[in-house]
């Protein structure tokens, strides 16, 4: 098969793989093994791979010399497997790796420095992480999408690169999150800390372009304060939230998606929707309302989209 570039051999019982068995496939460019029960790596990999996946099998350590000589490797899939540690060097050689899945493995700790210059693309969901050590992402100065959702920290990672776009935090124990932990993320659009344990969130002005913030499922028990204005989707349902002010949703006007179903709110001040001109979808189910908030939207320039809102403000439980 001289001139084979995609090879795809799922949920094939496959067990081992003899040393050389792809050396020969020199234009292999796609190689995907996932669902079978391969307990290392494949050695002697053709060097024109771009794409590995190897999710689902029973992989239990990395080495250096797994990837060796793959430099035109940009995806890496290793997602659903017995991988404890990531020592520095098993990455050393993927100078072009963009996207590398490591999800629900059994990760405790992770080493710096991984040196992976044009990773735009990381995800560590569902491990047993509680901390990266000091400069563990200095590297990743490309970085556009971090998941670290479903681990054990308690707190951001510190040194995350200026470039990134999405951060997925759900899941973890974090109690707060502070100014200086993300201050100079300022080209950040999505932030989800769903699922943690905040009771408050200092910091989240200073993101100029963040446009989701997803805080379901924590302790707060006001609305975070000094949201960036341009700010679409503010998700804060099942929370300890007792009381919406005026003050809350104070130069939101690009604010569409606002979610505080399963709270505590017993008052709305007056006017406090009165600056979210675009709101289209408001969720008060589950809360302590013995009104519904119809005043809170401006009539006047919110328009048409009043009846939109209804079918989620008439939710509203007493």
């Amino acid at each position: 098969m001289s001139v084979l570039e995609e090879l795809v051999l799922l949920c094939s019982g496959i067990e081992s793989i003899e040393n050389n068995t792809f050396k020969a496939l020199s234009t292999l460019k796609s190689l995907e093994l996932c669902k079978n029960q391969l307990k290392q790596i494949p050695t002697f990999l053709p060097p024109g791979l771009e794409i590995l996946r190897l999710a689902d099998n029973s992989i239990n350590a990395l080495h250096a010399s797994d990837f060796a000589d793959l430099m035109k490797l940009r995806v890496l899939d290793l997602r659903n497997n017995l991988i404890a540690t990531v020592p520095p060097s098993a990455f050393s050689s993927l100078y072009n790796l963009q996207s590398l899945i490591l999800d629900g493995n059994n990760m405790e700790s992770v080493s710096a420095p991984l040196r992976l210059p044009r990773l735009k693309y990381l995800s560590m969901a569902d491990n047993k992480l509680n901390s990266f050590p000091t400069n563990f992402f200095a590297s990743f100065q490309s970085l556009h999408f971090l998941s670290l959702s479903g681990n054990f920290l308690t707190k951001v990672p510190l040194d995350l690169p200026k470039s990134l776009l999405s951060l997925k935090l759900e899941k973890n124990q974090l109690k707060m999150v502070r100014l200086r932990d993300v201050k100079h993320l300022e080209n950040l659009s999505e932030f989800l800390l769903s699922e943690n344990q905040l009771t408050s969130i200092d910091g989240a002005q200073l993101l100029p372009n963040l446009t989701t913030l997803e805080l379901s499922k924590n302790k707060l028990h006001t609305v975070p304060l000094r949201l960036p204005g341009r700010l679409q989707k503010l998700d804060c349902s099942n929370n300890l939230i007792q009381r919406v002010t005026a003050q809350d949703f104070q130069g939101l006007q690009n604010l569409k998606h606002l979610f505080l179903d399963n709270n505590a709110v017993s008052t709305f001040e007056a006017g406090a929707l009165q600056q979210c001109a675009q709101l289209s979808n408001l969720a008060l189910e589950q809360n302590l309302l013995s009104s519904i908030p119809l005043r809170q939207v401006n009539l006047r320039t919110a328009g048409s989209k009043v009846s939109s809102l209804l079918p989620c403000i008439m939710r509203a439980k007493n």
